[in-house]
């Protein structure tokens, strides 16, 4: 079985580079006209349903592709044989990085919010992308990205307060979105990832709110008000 989505022609089209607010993230944006053009012919972009496998740790994926819009989380399996959320990624990241070296998925994504994703096949990826030396660095960087992203989501996990956990959490799903206004994922979807109950996650949000660190837009949206957490520094541990 594959590690690509066998979506329907409905769920999928031609990417609209020149429209796309995550071009500046983008990978593909890297190469040269037209080498881009004849990559474009070979790119789907595709709608992908909340809940939805994108990668598969272990697995050899078949495309390489770049979140347009939405938030997956990434679980990996340890020693136990269960899959544990560890990072939340967003706009710009990569799926199936691994795919053009030959190497296995190291995690599992699966989308929380409703996801766009473009696509390349793996094969036209290393047939007519890898060749130019702006593509390699920019794909080498990506994982750069990466991993420093899965150290912030490490050490957001060693705070002692919970306040500060989410309060983090906030801001690197602001830093993924590229945005202090973004959609707020499920209070089950932070429990999990924070490793706390559903209710510690909403008891935790609504003291950001009362110390004006955060502001709800509408039900599933807010926005931070400062930069950072440091606004918290020395409060009590709860």
């Amino acid at each position: 079985m594959t590690n690509s989505l066998q979506l329907t022609t409905e769920q999928s089209c031609k990417p609209r580079c020149d429209h796309c607010s995550t071009q500046s993230r983008c990978l593909f944006a890297t190469l040269p006209q037209a080498t881009h053009e004849q990559l474009w012919l070979q790119a789907r972009e595709r709608t992908v349903a909340v809940g939805e496998r994108l990668e598969t740790q272990g697995a050899h994926a078949q495309t390489l592709g770049v979140i347009k819009v939405g938030l997956l989380n990434g679980l990996r399996r340890g020693p136990g044989g269960e899959d544990k959320p560890i990072v939340l990624l967003g706009k710009g990241r990569l799926v199936g990085f691994a795919a053009p070296f030959g190497q296995p998925s190291m995690l599992s994504l699966v989308t929380i919010t409703p996801t766009r994703v473009c696509e390349v096949d793996v094969q036209a990826i290393r047939e007519i992308a890898m060749h130019h030396p702006p593509f390699q660095q920019a794909l080498y960087k990506s994982i750069t990205d990466f991993m420093g992203c899965m150290g912030d989501w490490s050490h957001l996990l060693r705070q002692e307060s919970y306040l500060t956990k989410v309060c983090v959490a906030l801001h690197l799903i602001a830093a993924e979105e590229g945005n202090q206004s973004f959609r707020i994922p499920s209070h089950t979807e932070l429990a999990n990832v924070l490793g706390a109950r559903r209710e510690t996650i909403a008891r935790h949000i609504a003291l950001l709110i009362e110390t004006g660190l955060f502001r709800k837009i509408d039900r599933w949206h807010g926005v931070l008000t400062t930069p950072d957490c440091s606004p918290l520094s020395g409060r009590a541990v709860e």
